[in-house]
C-alpha cells in the first residue's frame, strides 16, 4: 500500500467531527476512497449481500480473557474482533449483518444487527449455528468465523469474484504452524484444490496434506444455489435426525461449516477457491491474541 506523505490542513470543526465518530482522518480518508472504488469499479457495485458471523463458540482456551465475554468481544487496539469485521463489512457496502450468539450472548448486544440465538452451543457445531439463521439468508451470503481478522483487500476480492460459492483459503498455512511457539489445540482446516487454467476449485476437505492443501480462514461466500442445500440439509436431515453421521463428524448436531462445504461438493456444487498468502489471523490461543495486535498494527499502518 503507498503512503502519501502530504500534510493536509483541516479545520478545527472537521478535527471536532472526526474525535466525535472516534476517527482519525487517515482512517476516515481510507474509508471515503473504499467508497468511491465500490461506487466505480464494476464488479463491485449491485451486488446484494447479506452477512452472517458465527460466533457462538465458548474458548476456554483463552481463560480468563474469556471468562466474561465471548471470544469475538477481545479488544484488539481499542476496538473487537467484532467491531472490526462489522467495519469491514460495511466498508464493502454490506449492511445486512446477522450474528450468531451463544456463549455469554447478552454480551454482544451491538445496534443494527440481526441476532439468531445458539442455546446449544456446548452440544453443536458451527454448521448448526449457520442453519439457525437459514431464513434470513435470501441472498448470496457472507459466512465469517467470529475470531478472525484480515485484511479488507481479501473481502473486496471475495465480493467481486464471480457468483460461485467460493472459500477464502491460505496457501501459506504451514509457515504460520511451523513459527507457532504456543502450538495448537485445534487442527487447521484443510481443504484440497484443483487447479484449472482460470480458476482454481475446492475439491475435497481434510483430505491428506499435499501441495495442494490449504487451510479455510473461515471466510466464504455461499451462492444461492449452495443456501438452497443448506435448506434442503436443515429439512431433510437435522429436523429428521440431527445425530446422524455427516461427512466428517459423528452427528451433523456436531459438524462443522467445513462438513457442509463437503456435502456441497458431493452435490456437485461448483466450489472456487480465493487464495491468500497469511495476512489473517483467527485468534485461537494467547500467542494468537498478542500477534493480531500487530496484525492490525500493520494493517492500520497501511
Amino acid at each position: 500500500m503507498t503512503k502519501i506523505a502530504k500534510t493536509i490542513k483541516i479545520e478545527a470543526n472537521h478535527e471536532q467531527w472526526l474525535k466525535s465518530q472516534k476517527l482519525n482522518f487517515s482512517e476516515w480518508v481510507r474509508k471515503k476512497l473504499d467508497q468511491e472504488i465500490r461506487e466505480t469499479q464494476p464488479g463491485l457495485s449491485g451486488k446484494s449481500f447479506k452477512a452472517v458471523i458465527l460466533a457462538a463458540g465458548e474458548d476456554k482456551s483463552l481463560f480468563p480473557l474469556t471468562e466474561e465475554i465471548p471470544k469475538t468481544l477481545l479488544d484488539i487496539r481499542g476496538k473487537t474482533i467484532l467491531e472490526r469485521q462489522i467495519q469491514i463489512l460495511r466498508s464493502v457496502g454490506i449492511h445486512d449483518i446477522a450474528v450468531v450468539r451463544g456463549y455469554k450472548k447478552q454480551r454482544i448486544d451491538y445496534p443494527d444487527l440481526i441476532y439468531f440465538d445458539n442455546d446449544e452451543y456446548e452440544h453443536s457445531g458451527s454448521l448448526v449455528s449457520l442453519l439457525l439463521a437459514k431464513d434470513y439468508l435470501d441472498t448470496p451470503t457472507i459466512v465469517m468465523y467470529g475470531d478472525i481478522l484480515f485484511e479488507s483487500e481479501i473481502l473486496i476480492r471475495l465480493v467481486a469474484s464471480k457468483d460461485d460459492t467460493t472459500l477464502v483459503v491460505d496457501r501459506g498455512w504451514k509457515k504460520r504452524y511451523q513459527e507457532s511457539k504456543e502450538g495448537h489445540a485445534l487442527q487447521p482446516e484443510l481443504t484440497t484444490l484443483a487447479e484449472g487454467d482460470e480458476t482454481t476449485k475446492v475439491v475435497g476437505i481434510g483430505m491428506t496434506e499435499s501441495d495442494l492443501s490449504s487451510e479455510f480462514i473461515g471466510l466464504a461466500k455461499l451462492s444461492m444455489s449452495s443456501l438452497k442445500i443448506l435448506d434442503d440439509v436443515y429439512k431433510n436431515i437435522y429436523l429428521k435426525n440431527p445425530e446422524q453421521l455427516f461427512h466428517n463428524s459423528s452427528s451433523l448436531r456436531g459438524a462443522s461449516f467445513l462438513d457442509f462445504v463437503q456435502e456441497l461438493i458431493e452435490q456437485q456444487e461448483s466450489i472456487n477457491a480465493l487464495e491468500i498468502w497469511r495476512s489473517w489471523i483467527d485468534v485461537d490461543t494467547f500467542e494468537d491474541y498478542r500477534n493480531s495486535w500487530k496484525l492490525i498494527e500493520e494493517l492500520d499502518k497501511g
